[in-house]
């Protein structure tokens, strides 16, 4: 275990990247350790702002050569880390608007999920749907415990895309993706670690501090042998995409425009009011 006194050490000296009001950026110059913290209220739900704010973040980072590697976590310690990909925008909206958000979904996966350093994941709350694709694309996952992650899009009535499930299948193995794909199951801390879905279990404490202390072995791996194994290693499914994103698009919005996964939405979104009164 780091303890707090042993992570103050890696803070003596901060600077703030631009930040915005929902992705604050701290660099600290003695690590070159960046900390993304992601902080839209109430849940960091991805919609198309917070979506392009962490990717020009990740873009910054990735061109900064005083940066050496990164954390991915929340503001809203010991609850959420990401609700997902925000379903208002997937609910009667024209085929524009869904064509624009979900290539805004794409350059942020290919953005993240590329990113040429060293990145983990510390992931501090509930990670549910794109909460947990995200937390894929990084290198490493800390876990606090008592909390839940998973790709359940299914259970909302839409699909993950092909490169979600990939990241899945990627860290699970085949037969545990399909099964929580095709069930939209939510593992538990405990349930995610046993599988392979998250690399460590800890207390809230102790996320970041850990996440910090596996940050400091990864980058003692010189670049740019770091930088090219990891591409070579995640190249050929962000080819897919990038070769065929207007596909991928028009599939997506063809999709989400049946009526039935329209009613599903709908069902889904109104639950969630009824669940807040």
């Amino acid at each position: 275990m780091l303890s707090r006194a042993c992570f103050r050490q890696f803070s003596a000296s901060i600077r703030r990247m631009s930040s915005t009001n929902i992705v604050e950026t701290n660099i600290d110059s003695g690590t070159g350790f960046a900390t993304v913290t992601l902080s839209q209220p109430p849940v960091n739900s991805l919609d198309k702002n917070l979506l392009t704010a962490i990717t020009d973040t990740f873009k910054k980072l990735g061109d900064d050569s005083s940066v050496t590697g990164a954390i991915l976590t929340s503001k809203f310690d010991g609850k959420v880390f990401s609700a997902g990909l925000n379903i208002v925008d997937m609910f009667q909206k024209s085929d524009d608007h869904l064509g624009e958000f979900w290539g805004t979904v794409q350059e942020w996966y290919l953005t993240i999920h590329g990113f040429p350093k060293p990145l983990v994941s510390a992931i501090n709350g509930h990670a549910p749907a794109g909460g947990c694709a995200m937390a894929l694309m990084s290198d490493y996952r800390v876990m606090v415990e008592g909390k839940t992650i998973g790709l359940n899009e299914t259970l909302l009535g839409i699909v993950a895309p092909f490169f979600f499930a990939d990241l899945m299948i990627a860290a699970v193995g085949r037969r545990h993706a399909e099964f929580a794909l095709n069930n939209g199951y939510l593992y538990t801390s405990d349930e995610a670690l046993k599988i392979g879905l998250v690399d460590e279990v800890v207390n809230l404490d102790q996320v970041v501090p850990t996440a910090m202390k596996i940050l400091t072995k990864m980058t003692r791996t010189p670049q740019p042998a770091y930088q090219v194994c990891k591409n070579f290693l995640r190249k050929e499914t962000m080819d897919t995409l990038r070769n065929d994103r207007a596909g991928d698009i028009a599939h997506f919005v063809g999709f989400v425009q049946q009526p039935n996964v329209q009613k599903a939405i709908g069902g889904y979104l109104q639950a969630l009011k009824q669940r807040k009164k």
